[in-house]
């Protein structure tokens, strides 16, 4: 493969969503509230009008920016997985708790089609500095009010030729007064590919725009980027079922957007030896201390082969003095495509060898692939007192391993092998390990140092990209069927089981890799909607809802 969550590529687990259900971008139908709706169509409102290499971009500014100055109650939650160790847990929410989560209720709801954007909702959005940032696959990068969910400011993206899950299928990263957005667009082989956009985090406005981060023909990135040091980091993939694709990363210099570093998964040595694939599209996990950063890594392409960084976790010097900067220098080895003694014989028959020309949309069954990427992003925590990294792979397996050496130190089968299944981002608070394994929807608490199973309850959502994420004792997601839920995270019951169609008055069963984000004594979940088999004729919308408990 590839969730984004993040879907959420080529069947690509962030981008899929959007495909598989059959979303397709519309028009308006809005729960916003009038407040939102106002500034949005104040006349008062200024807009620009820029010229960037993949198209036209338009700024709309609004008189009231985000508030840098005054930290949120409740904590912030700063990037895609909360903290660099991707923890998605808020250790700062005292408020909202076991006992009284259950009476959370929707405080204000934010549409994409009231700001104009006929997109969805992939990533999780990240609250800081004042405001909620979030993207929808339309194009839009959007700041909003986090007390009321009025728009502080758009920025439209226009991109001509989108890859696999729309404009934009990843979130955001904040870091020194500038947004930076991961823009999707297909690589034409000559000029275009996905490249980073960084803004003006108090108004919107363009602050520069990278080099294509690839540009080979249908290459595209569901990832979302992450600040690390004085670079962005951001995954890229080819398009599935391209036999010589190589996937990877590029490093982009936060002051100028120039490319630092461009590094394939697979070393140019194995290339040559036909050797291919390891597309990137989740989010990296970063460890200050030692200054390695670590990323899930996809499927071989290659039909026949399987190379020792395709299927892995990869540990990445960030270290700017070290002499081994922005490349890969270690990786654990998760479960093989040609998982059993079976399938790594089907890719030894004639029949493989016969389509080993031949194009696939995703893998080639002939030849025994499953498709088992990486596609969670990894956490970071300690493991008996030493630092370990955990991910979630599309085989089913939590993989745990030692930060350091890269050794395994335990593993648990979650969920079930599956080509479009087990790439939901998983959570880690100091009690466990938090992770929905599928087919099946089963949400399961796996002891941190152990890997022991300590509960598991149902979901029952089947297919699930949902990230999960955590606070003050209680586990949250929302899934494929459209509700939000909530469960007490030291026994597995049940506290939240809520229909977000009543609070959108909208359809908001779709399979998205999009998350929740707690912050500022609030539930911030970025739900989707419409244009799917549950809601057909009903275009698609995406939605931000603020849950919060009563006064």
């Amino acid at each position: 493969m590839h969730d984004e969550p993040t879907m959420p590529a080529h069947r690509r687990t962030r981008a899929i969503l959007a495909a598989a259900l059959g979303l397709a971008g519309a028009a308006a139908l809005s729960a916003q509230p009038a407040a939102a709706d106002r500034w949005y169509s104040d006349p008062g409102a200024t807009t620009m009008a820029t010229s960037a290499a993949t198209g036209s971009q338009t700024e709309v500014e609004a008189a009231q920016p985000c508030d840098l100055e005054h930290p949120l109650p409740g904590g912030n939650w700063s990037s895609y997985g909360h903290d660099p160790y991707n923890t998605r847990t808020q250790p700062a929410e005292t408020t909202i708790g076991t006992g009284n989560a259950g009476s959370l209720a929707p405080a204000w709801v934010f549409s994409l089609s009231s700001a104009g954007d006929s997109g969805q909702l992939n990533s999780t959005p990240v609250v800081t500095d004042g405001c909620v940032f979030l993207t929808g696959s339309g194009g839009g990068i959007y700041a909003v009010d986090p007390s009321g969910g009025a728009l502080v400011w758009k920025h439209d993206v226009a991109v001509s030729n989108p890859g696999l899950g729309g404009a934009i299928v990843g979130g955001v990263a904040v870091s020194e007064g500038r947004v930076y957005a991961l823009v999707n667009e297909s690589g034409d082989g000559a000029a275009a590919g996905p490249y980073i956009l960084a803004l003006d985090e108090h108004t919107g406005h363009t602050v520069w725009q990278s080099k294509p981060l690839s540009t080979g023909s249908g290459y595209y990135s569901n990832a979302t980027p992450q600040v690390i040091g004085e670079v962005v980091f951001a995954g890229y993939s080819p398009p599935e079922g391209d036999s010589t694709g190589q996937g990877g990363f590029a490093l982009v210099d936060t002051e100028s957007g120039r490319i630092v570093r461009n590094t394939p998964t697979i070393s140019p040595a194995d290339q040559a030896q036909g050797f291919a694939g390891g597309g990137i599209w989740s989010t990296p996990a970063w460890d200050s201390h030692s200054g390695f950063a670590y990323v899930g890594a996809g499927n071989p392409y290659s039909k026949d082969r399987e190379d020792p960084h395709t299927n892995a976790i990869l540990k990445v010097d960030m270290r700017e003095d070290s002499p081994t900067f922005g490349q890969i220098v270690a990786a654990y080895k998760g479960n093989v495509d040609q998982y059993t003694q079976t399938l790594q014989t089907l890719s030894q028959t004639p029949a493989c060898a016969a389509s080993a020309a031949a194009p696939d949309p995703l893998d080639d069954p002939a030849c025994g692939q499953l498709d088992l990427d990486f596609g969670a992003s990894p956490n970071l925590f300690t493991v008996n007192g030493h630092l370990a990294v955990g991910d979630l792979q599309k085989s089913g397996v939590y993989h745990v391993a030692d930060a350091r050496s890269m050794a395994p130190v335990w593993n648990t089968i979650a969920g079930g092998t599956c080509q479009a299944c087990n790439a939901a981002s998983t959570a880690v608070d100091g009690s466990g390990v938090y992770v929905e394994g599928v087919p099946g929807g089963l949400l399961n608490a796996l002891d941190r140092n152990s890997g022991a199973r300590t509960w598991t309850t149902p979901v029952g959502d089947g297919t699930h990209y949902q990230s999960i994420s955590a606070a003050n004792g209680v586990v949250y997601t929302f899934d494929t069927l459209g509700f939000f839920d909530a469960w007490d995270a030291s026994s597995g019951t049940p506290l939240v089981r809520r229909p977000m169609a009543e609070d959108t008055q909208f359809p908001t069963a779709a399979l998205t890799s999009a998350g929740i984000a707690i912050a500022d004594h609030t539930v911030f979940v970025a739900a989707s909607g419409g244009g799917s088999s549950s809601a057909p004729g009903v275009p698609v919308n995406g939605f931000l809802i603020a849950y919060r408990l009563s006064s």
